[in-house]
């Protein structure tokens, strides 16, 4: 490069120090954090066996769980910054597009792409939120961390989304609500169809697929088998996308955001887990086909929130344990800054509720 991205020159001049580029997924696409070339980041939570640490942005959210850095820069195009922040037990938050500038970032999907952040916390987060976007500081702030009280919260939890959980996963979600619960915050459960939907039609329309390939069109003509063998090929797929399904898909999404935001109408963010699953283990990906599984599976629940346009952050979902799950709340558009003081409560609440378990 031959100057700092936007978002770079504003950390820097912020006082930031910049230390490193990690790996990652080649080009961001994968949701896993293999990378063939560079090597994969682990996850270092769990060491019975060598474990993905989640991505595209992998090697950042080890870099922060490790306490090498206190923060980390990541793109999040279906969930890159927040599963990572999921595997490694740390924050992961991604907001809405146009909070932050992009300027000078590689993009895998122009549509969905956002620059996203992973820290140690959602204090953390919100920290580096006030350096990057504007505050509103006329704005009267309440309560802790300058919130409404978490007992006045209502959080929205879809019907559908137990089901889909791994136990472990469904024990740590379960605990998650009832430490909120007893924190005097209010769940409201919803069938929210517009969240599994948004997923299916933008895979169905080909929009990662096909804006990767424009992207890249000229690059994979002249040398296609220098990409990774899990990204090249994929991209390829892009050349077919009929314009007609692309069109058409952008279309519903944008239907599909109105009804999110009925669906959510009166409530201050859904809840979720961030990913159904514990990192699976880096040997079982030899296998394309289990790979092509278990990558659409991290990001079937972190997915919606680019489909829609929505701030998405991920929290450690049982923090003293240290175990590989993640909380979501995902909130409004353009609601960042609201989203992140509930997540700092949210956190605060998990987090004396974990230590009083262990």
């Amino acid at each position: 490069a031959g100057r700092d991205a936007a978002l770079v020159h504003a950390l820097r001049r912020a006082g930031a120090v910049l230390l490193a580029q990690n790996n990652m997924t080649e080009f961001a696409y994968g949701a896993l954090g293999l990378n063939a070339r560079f090597g994969t980041p682990l996850s270092p939570l769990m060491a019975d066996v060598p474990r993905v640490a989640g991505g595209s942005s992998s090697g950042g959210a080890v870099a922060v769980a490790r306490g090498m850095v206190d923060l980390a820069l990541a793109s999040d195009t279906s969930g890159s910054a927040r599963i990572p922040a999921a595997f490694c037990g740390v924050a992961g938050f991604k907001p809405s597009r146009g909070r932050y500038q992009d300027a000078g970032m590689m993009y895998l999907s122009p549509t969905f792409d956002v620059p996203g952040i992973i820290a140690a916390d959602a204090a953390r987060c919100l920290l580096v939120d006030k350096v990057l976007a504007p505050w509103d500081a006329a704005k009267p702030a309440s309560g802790v961390h300058g919130a409404t009280p978490l007992a006045s919260k209502v959080f929205v939890v879809p019907d559908h989304v137990e089901e889909l959980l791994e136990p472990e996963v469904r024990r740590a979600f379960a605990a998650s609500l009832e430490c909120l619960m007893d924190a005097g915050a209010a769940l409201r459960r919803e069938s929210m169809p517009c969240l599994a939907l948004a997923g299916s039609v933008a895979r169905d329309g080909g929009i990662i697929a096909a804006e990767a390939y424009a992207l890249h069109a000229s690059r994979l003509a002249m040398d296609a088998a220098g990409y990774d063998p899990r990204v090249g090929p994929r991209m390829l797929l892009g050349a077919q996308v009929p314009a007609h399904a692309y069109i058409a898909a952008h279309r519903r999404l944008t239907e599909l955001r109105r009804e999110y935001d009925h669906a959510i109408a009166g409530a201050d963010a859904v809840l979720t887990p961030t990913v159904p699953m514990l990192p699976p283990p880096v040997a079982l990906l030899d296998d394309n086909g289990i790979y092509l599984r278990e990558n659409g599976r991290a990001f079937s629940l972190t997915e919606f929130a680019n489909r829609l346009d929505l701030p998405s952050i991920s929290l450690p979902g049982d923090p003293a344990a240290k175990k590989a799950v993640g909380l979501m709340a995902t909130g409004l558009r353009g609601g960042d800054r609201a989203l992140l003081l509930a997540a700092a409560q949210i956190e605060h609440a998990l987090g004396s509720a974990s230590r009083r378990r262990h």
